[in-house]
């Protein structure tokens, strides 16, 4: 396998994120992309990544499906090493992950693998959304910032065609409306939709705004959220969080 990353700015930004809420897993390299569905350890959290290979100068897979079983916190310590603008070289060896930036200065990583379970290969689930929110991923990444003082979870609530995101704690409350920039489509206009989640994961999700303009967030009564960053042909980066019960 040889990879020849044009610019490492998506994959670095996107690990960044997802080295803080998944230890370990296997990214499955792919004939067109590189693909990583994995758990959080205490399965609160699915990350789903997803990287085409139209964001690589080079993109030589020989087999069919190859896993690349990692330690994530030391990939971002890696990729933090490198320079945006300078292009990124990928192999594989039998032990391990080579990293190679192509610049005046070249600088050679190399990652240990973790042996390769394939039983610990998550699958996506097949779960129904009535209720699916775009806006701008600044829009969601201020509202979770303004209400980060609510530990214990915010509510996302879909009523009367709003999108409201609220909490409250035993001595302050917060609320914030969405009005511009804002897409919501539901299966019943007439229904309201409301679940619970815990913002600290949120926190970490908005992230995202420094990859992707878009976000995309559906859930449904007492139900896991799913939140999705995507630029077309290039990335897809998603979260499924499950909802949090009343206290």
């Amino acid at each position: 396998m040889e990879l020849i990353l044009e610019s490492p700015s998506i994959l670095k930004k996107s690990m960044d994120i997802i080295s803080e809420i998944v230890l370990e897993g296997t990214l499955v390299v792919k004939k067109d992309y590189i693909e990583l569905v994995a758990l959080n350890s205490n399965n609160v959290v699915m990350v789903i990544f997803r990287l085409l290979s139209t964001n690589f100068e080079k993109y030589d897979v020989e087999n069919e499906e190859q896993h690349i079983t990692i330690n994530f916190e030391h990939f971002n310590d890696i990729l933090r090493r490198c320079n945006d603008r300078e292009k990124l070289k990928i192999t594989l060896t039998e032990n391990s992950l080579k990293i190679i930036t192509l610049g005046n200065n070249p600088k050679e990583f190399e990652l240990s693998l973790i042996d390769f379970v394939d039983e610990n290969l998550q699958k996506i689930p097949d779960l129904k959304f009535p209720v699916k929110i775009i806006t701008k991923a600044t829009n969601l990444s201020e509202a979770i910032n303004d209400l980060s003082f609510i530990e214990e979870g915010v509510d996302f609530i879909v009523e009367n065609k709003k999108f409201i995101i609220e909490g409250k704690t035993p001595t302050r409350k917060g609320k914030i409306e969405f009005k511009e920039d804002i897409d919501i489509i539901t299966e019943d206009e007439n229904q309201t939709y409301k679940s619970k989640y815990t913002i600290n994961y949120l926190k970490k999700f908005i992230k995202g705004d420094k990859i992707v303009n878009n976000v995309e967030l559906s859930f449904n009564n007492d139900y896991p959220l799913k939140v999705e960053y995507k630029i077309i042909d290039k990335l897809l980066l998603g979260f499924i969080l499950a909802p949090r019960g009343e206290d």
